[in-house]
């Protein structure tokens, strides 16, 4: 039976895998029609000036940014996906499922957000123009501008999915409540210290930024887990 059950995991994984590739291409064909809208959009977030190297660079970030906006964007139907796939196997329920799902996509976007409205700007403001001076101008390349501000979108928006991460790791057994409670200055260490490596700058305003909430989730985290954990001992 316990065969049966991996099987059937990685053959869901394998369906997931290729519909979500499907919708990655779509959204990404989509996307790369308004790229260089996007583009300029994530420029004018910062407020600073950006150049292109190479002749063929502009045009290569632009599908680079659609790839990644593809990405982005399909992450609802990648989710919703998952579900559908696992809701059998863990006999998950209908309502709850949904729930799930939207407050996946709920944070992973809520966290995008505050990445892009807040820490982007106020984390390259401290980086660029704090340092410039009459002998010292910044010349940030669209490539490097890019890949920083995209791979600290997703960061965030993945880190915002902790609360989801430990509930599901509680309804596997992995994690215990008491286990998490036991470990919270560990815990509390370790997102500090993520949060520095994540972080554009080493200042403490833009490192509470993420750890803050980061910390807090953590805490809805330990909540979710001990709920889970009645609901066995109540099932059982």
């Amino acid at each position: 039976m316990e065969r049966e059950k991996i099987i059937g995991a990685l053959t869901g994984v394998r369906r997931v895998f290729l519909k979500s590739l499907a919708f990655i291409a779509a959204s990404g064909i989509v996307s790369f029609i308004y790229s260089k809208q996007m583009l300029h959009l994530l420029v004018k977030a910062t407020g600073i000036k950006v150049y292109y190297l190479t002749i063929q660079e502009v045009f290569l970030a632009t599908v680079q940014l659609a790839l990644y906006a593809g990405i982005f964007f399909a992450l609802p139907a990648i989710i919703f996906l998952a579900w559908h796939e696992m809701k059998d196997l863990y006999k998950i329920k209908r309502v709850y499922g949904y729930l799930l799902v939207f407050a996946a996509i709920v944070l992973f976007y809520g966290g995008s957000f505050f990445c892009f409205r807040i820490v982007l700007p106020s984390g390259i403001k401290f980086l660029v123009t704090g340092y410039e001076g009459e002998a010292l101008k910044a010349m940030i390349s669209v490539e490097r501008y890019l890949n920083f501000s995209t791979a600290m979108v997703f960061a965030f928006g993945t880190t915002f999915e902790v609360p989801l991460i430990l509930l599901a790791l509680g309804k596997l057994g992995i994690v215990k409540a008491r286990m998490l409670v036991r470990t919270r200055r560990y815990a509390l260490l370790g997102i500090v210290v993520a949060s520095a490596l994540i972080t554009p700058t080493p200042d403490v305003y833009n490192l509470s930024l993420l750890a803050v909430p980061m910390y807090i989730f953590y805490e809805i985290g330990i909540i979710l887990v001990k709920m889970v954990e009645k609901q066995k001992a109540k099932d059982s």
